[in-house]
């Protein structure tokens, strides 16, 4: 079952409750979205927008980096699985060690990264607003 839109409709409903409805316990092993503008309408492809053809890697187009695009989805699927009554949700991925950011949007290829950290140029790692999200989620 793919989501998409970034919607919680009664289609993506529909289909936890199809799931649900055998009485066993459910667990969504991975959800999430990218961080930028228009990601969670990707679903499990927003990483595609990266040239690895380039060298450097970059961006393919101009996106507009939005970590308030990953933290509404985050906020929203965990709101959904609550309702539905699944057991347990992961988050896709913590830091994407290979998509770093930049400060140069055509460079920052952690727009395509999963994670609720950013992996700085040094290596280091920055909390996005998703991971506070999580954090006051998960209480």
């Amino acid at each position: 079952m793919r989501h998409r839109g970034g919607d919680t409709s009664d289609v993506y409903r529909q289909g936890l409750r199809e799931y649900l409805r055998r009485g066993k316990p459910i667990a969504a092993t991975e959800f999430g979205c990218c961080t930028y503008r228009g990601a969670a309408e990707c679903g499990g492809l927003g990483w595609t927008i990266v040239d690895y053809e380039a060298n450097p890697p970059r961006l393919h187009g101009d996106y507009v980096r939005d970590e308030e695009e990953q933290t509404r989805h985050l906020r929203e699927m965990v709101a959904l699985f609550d309702e539905e009554g699944v057991d347990t949700a992961f988050w896709h991925t913590f830091a994407s060690y290979q998509f770093p950011h930049h400060p140069d949007p055509r460079f920052d290829l952690d727009m395509a990264s999963y994670g609720v950290c950013k992996v700085m140029p040094d290596g280091s790692l920055a909390p996005k607003r998703s991971f506070h999200a999580m954090a006051e989620t998960c209480r």
